[in-house]
């Protein structure tokens, strides 16, 4: 071997670098990367995931240990229910048997003695000594039920007196209270506080001024016992005893109150009676049936009072005859020689009262053409009559159609007049000081049944009624179905045409051919009433309509329907005023049309 042989030399070639190539490759490993957002919801999802199967796995363990639990207690409770079935029908065998067993035995004793007692018989002795041995055996059988009857009965009556008992001295409502003292002196007792403030709230409303209202109203409690003699007080009761021992000066007396508003109180109850009533008589009228009675609530209350709340029978008069102090205010104009004095005086209120409704007049007096603010004069005692009356009462009669094509649209007669009916109404009604505030029907009573009027009603279409009559010599025809002139021209001063009667409602035909100048809607002169032109120099004039059924510049033809008869305007009575005109100048209509 050649030692000297060179080594194999290694060609290391270098990559050459492809700069298009290379970013390729890049842009395709980043493509292949996940988004931010994809990355997040994919965590989030994979956890959710996880978390679902866990909560999955333990919400289905926990409800195998439910099931589990409930099949133990289900199994546990149909053990326990067997042996408290088997328990109670043990018992119940035991009692029935219990109840039996003496039965059976005197039964025995009976069934054993009689053989004795036979032979005894039969042998001529008495069979005391087997009589002796059933009527033991009979007491004990007696004394056995018994016994069973009060081992029984003494479990449940020891019970029920447990109860009893239990009860009366867990009821502290009825056997413990409030002990009250007021200015060193004990009142009384009462059950709970509630009843100390009503009789405050009572105290309160024996001052007819708040100044005299003892500044101190607390007393002082004690919880104790109910004694087999006492009893628990009321509010009123309370109340009583709490002024007298304010320390003030006290009166029995009977308190008026109006609307809980204290007036004050006398010694006696029979003249504040005899007041209210000398008011409530002032309102009767004397109607049989009348109720007289105060709008306003009225109490009478009996008790303790203080002397400043005393008030004479005067005094309380003049309060029930006084003004409403909380009536409505009205408007004042001062005039010239006004002052607060003279409008007080004149106005019959008080001058304090005037000023305290006007705040104003404190620093100055009143000025002309000053408005002031003043009450309506209304009574502080406002007293409600009711009365029943009975008074006749028109009411309306029904109104039925005829409908009919025998007559034009917009003709109406009427065929039977109506008659309004008659009824007698009872009715509560209520005053207030003289004036109605409400009133009730009681009941009706027809006297006259109402007349229905029966009315003509025309459904045809103007130009479905077909015209009749003649033509004149003149080329003119009859306006009208029927009738004759009654007023010619110049009738009466004034009358440019003739009149034909004629039922309200009839048709008015175009005496001519032409065309409709004028249609006026008028209540005065000719009413409704339209005019024609006929080409020739003539025109013609149909006045007093009910209805007009043609237009300005509509064209008609002889006989066409274009208005009908009525008594608008100046006509006393339903009929046609039919007028010819040539250039203007009158014609007279009789020389032109014929019937």
């Amino acid at each position: 071997m050649d030692t000297n042989k060179p080594e194999p030399k290694i060609i290391h070639r270098k990559r050459r670098f492809s700069p298009k190539s290379d970013t390729g490759a890049r842009i395709r490993q980043m493509d292949q990367r996940p988004g931010l957002t994809k990355f997040t919801l994919d965590i989030i999802y994979k956890n959710l995931y996880i978390l679902g199967i866990v909560l999955l796995r333990r919400k289905n363990k926990m409800m195998r240990g439910i099931l589990k639990f409930f099949n133990r207690f289900r199994g546990s409770s149909y053990a326990l229910l067997e042996k408290l079935t088997a328990g109670v029908v043990n018992f119940w065998h035991q009692l029935i048997k219990n109840i039996k067993a003496p039965f059976i035995r005197l039964g025995n004793i009976r069934r054993q003695m009689r053989p004795v007692v036979e032979k005894s018989k039969r042998d001529g002795k008495s069979p005391l000594w087997a009589y002796g041995q059933v009527g033991y055996t009979l007491f004990r059988l007696l004394f056995t039920i018994f016994r069973t009857l009060f081992n029984y009965a003494v479990p449940v009556a020891a019970a029920i007196v447990l109860v009893i008992v239990v009860r009366d001295r867990l009821d502290v409502e009825h056997s413990v209270g409030l002990a009250v003292t007021y200015n060193d002196q004990h009142i009384g007792l009462i059950q709970h506080e509630t009843v100390f403030e009503e009789a405050t709230r009572i105290i309160k409303g024996r001052f007819i001024s708040e100044e005299d209202i003892p500044i101190v109203l607390t007393p002082q409690f004690a919880l104790r016992e109910l004694e087999d003699y006492e009893s628990f007080m009321e509010p009123r009761d309370l109340a009583n005893m709490i002024v007298a021992a304010s320390g003030g000066e006290i009166d029995d007396g009977f308190g008026l109150y109006v609307d809980n508003i204290f007036l004050g109180a006398y010694g006696e109850i029979e003249p504040i009676i005899d007041e209210l009533n000398y008011i409530l008589d002032s309102y009767r009228t004397g109607i049989e049936g009348e109720q007289v009675a105060f709008v306003r609530s009225i109490r009478v209350d009996d008790g303790v009072f203080p002397t400043s709340s005393m008030r004479s029978i005067e005094q309380i008069r003049d309060q029930l005859n006084m003004d409403d102090p909380y009536a409505p205010l009205t408007s004042y104009i001062a005039r010239e020689d006004d002052t607060i004095a003279t409008v007080a005086n004149r106005l019959g209120i008080s001058y304090d009262r005037l000023v305290e409704i006007n705040p104003v007049l404190e620093y100055r007096d009143v000025t002309p053409g000053q408005i002031l603010n003043v009450p309506i004069s209304q009574p502080f005692m406002p007293v409600m009559n009711i009365r029943t009356i009975v008074f006749p009462e028109e009411f309306p009669f029904d109104v039925y159609e005829i409908e009919t094509i025998q007559y034009v649209r917009g003709f109406r007669s009427i065929a039977t007049a109506g008659q309004p009916g008659v009824r007698e109404v009872t009715a509560s009604v209520s005053e207030v000081n003289g004036v109605e505030i409400n009133r009730e029907i009681l009941s009706t009573r027809i006297l006259s049944a109402p007349v229905t009027q029966r009315v003509i009603v025309g459904t045809n279409h103007p130009s479905n009624i077909v015209s009749f009559g003649s033509v004149s010599s003149q080329g003119f025809l009859w306006p009208t179905r029927g009738g004759r002139i009654t007023v010619g021209l110049h009738g009466y001063p004034g009358h440019t045409g003739v009149d034909i009667p004629r039922p309200a409602g009839y048709p008015i035909f175009a005496a001519a051919s032409g065309t409709v100048v004028r249609v006026v809607h008028s209540g005065v002169g000719y009413g409704r009433h339209v005019i024609i032109d006929h080409h020739n120099g003539y025109t013609t004039l149909y006045a007093h309509a009910s209805a007009i059924h043609v237009t300005v510049g509509q064209r008609v033809n002889q006989g066409d329907v274009i208005a009908s008869i009525g008594r608008t305007g100046n006509a006393t009575g339903n009929h046609l005023h039919f007028e010819v005109r040539r250039h203007g100048r009158i014609m007279n209509p009789a020389h032109y049309i014929s019937p």
